[in-house]
């Protein structure tokens, strides 16, 4: 019987997309998204003032910059999160000089009111935390060694995999990329770069998450349904086997 090739195709292709994908959101959030939390995360952004928004205010500037957030937020941000570069607090009447830089402490999107933001954070553990607390001397080079286990494993498993079981092929792809997406941010950082937030109110909060940790979980939902579903084709197919007729 000849290799099949075509779930190698599918799985290496998926990691391309689903791997970039996920460094060019987490980069975007990086770039636009800021943070200050005593202690935890203090991730400011820089935003260059070039010639032609001399004399402009800062909330004049912001509301530019800043085309997701509504006039209230760029108010919240320009009033108490906007600075200059040597760290004097800016107001949102405050003019601006060109080629200067100013420095934004804390800006969140929201997406949907009350269930759906964008805030950036960095998780230095696992899923949802586990581990943060590590000394980084032992949990970066753990969490480097586990991802590379991960997707050796991985592979291992895809070798065995049939051609028609579709799911779990594509479920596979989705895991390891999902890996390789949060293994190049602890080789990059140290930590991995977490910022959709999915929550109901305040009250009840989903642990903040990032493409990679989205691929994962619908990996891991492909393969579940592939194998329910083989649990309930091989009795079908034994009981669509003839008969052996004795005598």
């Amino acid at each position: 019987m000849k290799p099949n090739y075509t779930k190698y195709v599918i799985f290496f292709l998926v990691i391309l997309f689903g791997v970039a994908a996920d460094q060019w959101t987490k980069d975007y959030a990086a770039s636009r998204l800021a943070t200050q939390r005593g202690g935890l995360v203090d991730h400011p952004i820089y935003l260059p003032i070039d010639e032609s928004a001399r004399g402009e205010t800062v909330a004049t500037f912001l509301s530019a910059e800043f085309e997701s957030n509504t006039p209230e937020e760029i108010d919240t941000i320009a009033r108490f999160h906007t600075q200059k570069r040597d760290g004097t607090q800016l107001a949102p009447d405050s003019p601006l000089e060109a080629l200067d830089e100013i420095k934004v402490t804390n800006r969140k999107v929201v997406v949907i009111d009350g269930y759906w933001d964008y805030q950036y954070t960095e998780n230095p553990g696992a899923a949802f935390g586990l581990l943060a607390d590590g000394h980084e001397d032992w949990r970066v080079p753990f969490f480097v060694i586990v991802s590379l286990l991960a997707v050796l494993m991985i592979l291992f498993i895809l070798r065995g995999v049939l051609p028609d079981q579709r799911l779990m092929i594509w479920g596979l792809s989705f895991i390891a990329s999902g890996a390789i997406g949060n293994f190049i941010d602890r080789i990059r950082f140290g930590y991995v770069i977490d910022f959709i937030v999915w929550k109901y109110t305040d009250a009840y909060r989903w642990p903040t998450f990032n493409i990679a940790d989205a691929l994962i979980c619908i990996g891991v939902g492909l393969m579940a349904i592939e194998l329910i579903r083989d649990m309930f084709r091989k009795p079908v197919e034994e009981a669509s086997e003839p008969v052996e007729q004795v005598g």
